[in-house]
């Protein structure tokens, strides 16, 4: 049997066996509810909103030049992230089960290269497939010929971001000066780009009379146009030129530059292509400690230095709580938190010094969206992120060894990630706050300040209490974790995401109304005394608030983990 129909006989008894698990699997009801409620959530979202009898109409050319610039700079930054972040190795990654059947095999390594990339380009039609049902009707007339135009984009960010990472490793085998090189070339190119739109906003400035409608679309338009700025853009915009064809013949006129590029980095990663079977045993090894089987080897773990130094004597809790924190900055990456804080700062100093007249319009919106980071931290932080009790359950029995009561346990999972939500809460709100500070609008600096105090305490406690419903759920119903490693994906895992998120909300929601009322007359009581500084205390009553019933929740949670049977009891149970 050739090298190409045993991959196809592979894919092939690869997707019938899952099917057929997942079929399985609906067996159990918690797998049938998931898939009801996954696809009863897909019809009315997306199956229902389809109309293929009708082509969608033709964007306005205002919404047209955002779509075309939001797409080219999501792909952009998949190409800076290829370079600046991540490891310094191949990224290439092969299952337990295809390590064992095509290293075994006699196959030489351009060919295992050949067949991951094949998988890329299968992996890039799929999304490419789902962001034509999602977003291509929205933006294009055409949802076939942006399916084809995605897939070759999203193949080629494929292939780019492969070949940096074969460039990354040859630059880390030479050390300190590769690592230097690296850098000095992002570096070079950053300014370049800083440059680029310093030029076009001289060259093109912004008017005086801003508050014309469509005089800020007609300035971005045109500065977008001007020269530098477009040689700047050219990556973003020759990727998403082809899936953003407003029909067959710009299709084609664009085919040949898009191909062009596929081409050119198809022979760029097979040019420099480095020896990545060690690498790709090591990661193999690391999915499968994960899923607690033995392997020879200790996979590559990223040390970071932990926020702070554990002592030798405090409380016990004290400690589980430090595991936890040093497990999501590995997990989490606050780092990239951090990265997104300094780009938000640059954006206006960088505007005081290019564009002096828009800085208003610049700190307005800076706050805005530092803003709706906070909130979302607050909805998606405690579901998202999960070094708590939903990290630590398959490590039942070693918490309960621990000495420590039920309660203590309980406590340190939960505040643990609740703190760290807090601190990244808390400082956004401050960037916020600081941002409008002074900047002409129609609400004041007193009344950003004042509800800024009032929404800070209250932000950190309902991510604390949603993180306590998210580990209500993991000790009352363990059985509805998937099983130790096992990634749960599918309609059915979407439904149970969703059946698990509604709850949390429902179940906070209900505690949040209390607190709120009560918060409310305090509020109102205080108003007539102190004005807008009457919402600081509404907000510490809040807070407050959700603060006993927190306790009490931890408390009735800590008996019932001291109830749980670490033999019986765990994530996977029928």
């Amino acid at each position: 049997m050739s090298f190409p129909r045993a991959v196809a006989f592979l894919w092939w008894a690869s997707l019938r066996n899952r099917v057929r698990r997942q079929l399985q699997r609906l067996r159990q009801p918690k797998y049938l509810v998931g898939l009801v409620v996954g696809g009863a959530y897909l019809y009315a979202i997306v199956l229902r909103r389809l109309s293929f009898q009708r082509a969608t109409e033709e964007l306005p050319p205002g919404a047209r030049m955002v779509a075309e610039l939001s797409l080219g700079g999501m792909l952009m930054l998949s190409l800076v992230s290829a370079w600046a972040l991540g490891q310094d190795r191949p990224a290439l990654t092969f299952s337990e089960t295809e390590v064992q059947q095509l290293f075994a095999a006699p196959i030489s390594r351009r060919g295992l290269l050949h067949y991951k990339l094949a998988r890329g380009l299968f992996g890039a039609a799929v999304a490419a497939f789902f962001t034509t049902i999602f977003i291509g009707r929205v933006v294009s007339p055409h949802p076939v010929l942006f399916f084809l135009g995605a897939t070759v984009a999203l193949g080629t960010v494929n292939l780019h971001v492969t070949a940096a990472s074969f460039v990354r490793t040859r630059l880390a085998r030479l050390g300190w000066p590769g690592v230097a090189l690296r850098w000095g070339v992002l570096l070079g190119l950053f300014a370049a780009f800083g440059l680029a739109v310093y030029v076009s906003i001289l060259a093109h400035p912004l008017p005086e009379d801003t508050g014309q409608r469509g005089a800020l679309e007609a300035w971005f338009s045109g500065l977008l146009e001007q020269p530098a700025l477009r040689v700047a853009l050219w990556p973003g915009r020759a990727l998403v030129a082809l899936p953003m064809a407003g029909g067959a013949g710009d299709f084609l006129q664009a085919l040949p530059l898009a191909l062009g590029l596929f081409v050119a980095h198809y022979v760029w990663v097979a040019a420099l292509i480095v020896p990545f079977e060690e690498a790709v045993v090591v990661r193999a090894e690391q999915v499968a400690r994960k899923r607690g089987q033995r392997v020879a080897r200790v996979g590559h773990i990223v040390m970071r230095k932990p926020f702070f130094r554990l002592g030798s004597l405090g409380r016990p809790e004290v400690a589980l709580m430090w595991k936890n924190l040093i497990a999501a900055r590995r997990l989490g990456g606050t780092e990239i938190i951090l990265i997104l804080g300094l780009l938000g700062l640059a954006a206006p100093v960088g505007a005081a010094f290019f564009a002096p007249e828009a800085v208003p319009i610049v700190r307005q919106t800076m706050a805005g969206i530092f803003l709706a980071l906070a909130a979302m931290f607050t909805v998606f932080g405690p579901v998202s992120l999960r070094s708590d009790l939903r990290m630590d359950l398959p490590k039942l029995d070693m918490l309960r060894a621990m000495p420590l009561t039920g309660r203590q346990v309980v406590a340190a999972e939960v505040l643990a990630l609740g703190l760290l939500l807090g601190i990244l809460e808390a400082g956004l709100l401050v960037l916020a706050i600081g941002l409008v500070a002074g900047a002409p609008g129609r609400w004041g600096i007193e009344l950003w300040v004042a509800g800024g105090l009032g929404v800070l305490p209250v932000l950190p406690a309902l991510s604390v209490g949603g993180v306590l419903v998210q580990n209500a759920a993991v000790v009352l119903f363990p059985a509805w974790l998937p099983a130790n490693g096992e990634r749960a994906r599918g309609i059915e895992a979407m439904g149970q995401r969703l059946l698990t998120l509604a709850g949390a909300l429902v179940v906070l929601m209900g505690g949040l109304i209390p607190a709120a009322i009560v918060a409310g007359l305090v509020g109102f009581a205080l108003y007539g005394l102190l004005g807008l500084w009457a919402l600081p205390f509404a907000g510490l009553t809040a807070a407050a608030g959700l603060a006993f019933e927190v306790a009490l929740g931890l408390v009735a949670l800590g008996r019932a983990f001291d109830r749980m049977d670490v033999s019986s009891e765990g994530p996977g149970a029928a």
